[in-house]
């Protein structure tokens, strides 16, 4: 995802801001999307750079105070042109960086709640995050299911350096009712991976 040097700043002013305001919060979290694709697939560039956290408590007080003692404040206009997303997700807005939204995204199912128990530490942009495992990526995607979400979860799948957990995945598909989603993606990959 190369950004032009300013906009690059930018980005990084929110990351680093994020990271030091998480460091010292209790509930876990983890980067979820484009963000977490650049670490186990191809990155892509997005219209904006969301960085997508996923957060245990849906009582977001614990994850929205030390983001707010930090200069981010909740995107009332977002919310309200987005008003089913509501108790799923909240969209904050770092004042001196309002072009990079962050969005808190709360559990609403047991494989967000194992994403965050398997969630792993990863550099980027030489700050340590936690990061959503490649098999959670590749279900939470598929759980999105937007065309764009099949192309990241191809990249993923198609990872040469990755031994995904094929079991862990097909157990989630069954659950989420993704089977034929998740066959999709490794029959399509197993294929152009043996063209």
């Amino acid at each position: 995802m190369a950004l032009p040097d300013d906009r690059q700043a930018g980005f990084l002013t929110v990351l680093s801001t994020v990271v030091d305001a998480l460091a010292s919060s209790s509930p876990p979290y983890c980067i979820i999307g484009a963000l977490a694709l650049g670490v186990w697939g191809q990155p892509r560039a997005t219209q904006d750079v969301d960085l997508l956290v996923l957060a245990e408590s849906t009582s977001p007080d614990s994850f929205v105070g030390p983001l707010t003692r930090k200069g981010f404040y909740p995107d009332e206009q977002w919310l309200a042109q987005n008003p089913m997303a509501k108790d799923r997700v909240l969209r904050l807005m770092l004042g001196s960086c309002p072009d990079f939204p962050v969005d808190l995204i709360f559990p609403t199912d047991g494989l967000d709640q194992s994403a965050l128990t398997r969630r792993q530490p990863k550099q980027i942009h030489g700050m340590e995050l936690w990061v959503c495992s490649p098999e959670d990526l590749i279900l939470l995607k598929l759980k999105v299911g937007r065309p764009h979400d099949f192309d990241d979860v191809m990249s993923v799948v198609k990872n040469p350096r990755l031994r995904l957990d094929r079991e862990y995945l097909r157990h989630w598909a069954e659950r989420l009712g993704l089977q034929g989603e998740l066959h999709y993606v490794l029959q399509t990959a197993g294929s152009e991976q043996g063209k």
